[in-house]
């Protein structure tokens, strides 16, 4: 019908996902209420020791973003955690974008901010860090 596939998309789909969760799936707003409590929670949901989370400087500015919506969703701190944005957003500073979990997750470097050379993505993805 010529129409773009997106706008077919019903409207339900296009809400920020923290809208739609599961009440289950909210956290406590206590449990984000300190950098330190939200980094022990970060840690839980995603995997890296909090050490790790520091490492990516990022702590403090992921802090302050779920603190800025009212939404305590899990998905949605994975998401900003990996992604580098909250869920419907743009990310929160290009270096939450470069220090994105989801690179570190596949051993490779954030498109456009490393330079690994002309033909890396033909290359063997890295060992462990």
């Amino acid at each position: 019908d010529g129409q773009d596939p997106a706008d077919r998309t019903d409207p339900a789909d296009r809400t920020d996902p923290a809208d739609r969760t599961d009440p289950a799936d909210r956290t406590d707003p206590a449990d984000l209420a300190d950098l330190d409590a939200f980094l022990r929670l970060s840690a839980e949901l995603t995997g890296f020791d909090v050490p790790e989370l520091r490492a990516t400087g990022l702590a403090a500015e992921h802090h302050r973003t779920a603190l800025a919506h009212p939404a305590r969703d899990e998905r949605a701190l994975l998401h900003l955690w990996y992604v580098g944005s909250w869920p419907g957003e743009p990310p929160t500073s290009l270096r939450a974008h470069d220090q994105a979990l989801v690179w570190r997750t596949f051993r490779a470097d954030p498109p456009g901010a490393a330079a690994p050379g002309h033909g890396s993505w033909a290359e063997a993805p890295r060992e462990e860090r």
